[in-house]
């Protein structure tokens, strides 16, 4: 009986051993697949104005520099539109990756929009290293228009304000899928599959 025993506790240490093996390899795979695939696009959120809505519009506002900035409406170019927080710690982390971008893309505006308490947007402002790349705006009514829920939230707007793209922006490769957008005009994964199954459906 006592033989009976150990050899059954041998087995089954084995087998738990081995099914921790298992384990282990099934989360290295999925490691990689993440590595592989990284963040897709910016994830849209089904709130506020939709895409290919002309998006609400502000004049007189005033960046970090003193500026006097404008959202949405007919402008030169395109603008993107980054809602952030002075608390927002991806935020802050997307900032390097911005300020590249601000510079590089001549034929785009960039604006981060703010909302918090003045002495909350100097700490944030003093640590950024943000020039006169971009703009930086403390207008919350802004993000209300726009019914931003969370940060960082990008949205795209064209030459006539109206949305093109917009999503949730937790790395630099979803804000970057804004300007593919944009540049595509496919604002989403999400339009994109839609759009590949009316063409099937259609027998394109």
């Amino acid at each position: 009986m006592d033989t009976f025993l150990l050899i059954a506790v041998i087995v089954l240490a084995v087998a738990v051993a081995a099914l921790f093996l298992m384990l282990l390899a099934l989360a290295r795979e999925i490691g990689r697949v993440q590595v592989r695939l990284g963040p897709l696009g910016a994830r849209m959120m089904d709130t506020g104005p939709k895409i290919a809505q002309v998006g609400p519009s502000f004049r007189g506002l005033q960046d970090h520099l003193g500026r006097e900035v404008g959202v949405g409406g007919h402008r030169d170019k395109p603008q993107l539109l980054l809602f952030t927080a002075p608390s927002c710690s991806t935020c802050k982390s997307l900032l390097p990756g911005i300020k590249a971008m601000a510079k590089a893309e001549k034929d785009l505006e960039v604006v981060i929009i703010s909302d918090g308490t003045p002495e909350e947007h100097q700490a944030f402002l003093a640590g950024s290293g943000i020039g006169s790349e971009l703009s930086y705006v403390d207008a919350r009514d802004v993000g209300i228009a726009y019914q931003v829920g969370t940060t960082p939230y990008g949205v795209i707007l064209d030459e006539h304000g109206k949305i093109q793209a917009k999503g949730l922006c937790n790395h630099m490769a979803q804000v970057e899928s804004l300007l593919n957008a944009l540049e595509s005009g496919t604002p989403s994964l999400q339009h994109l599959h839609e759009a590949t199954k009316a063409r099937a459906a259609a027998g394109l």
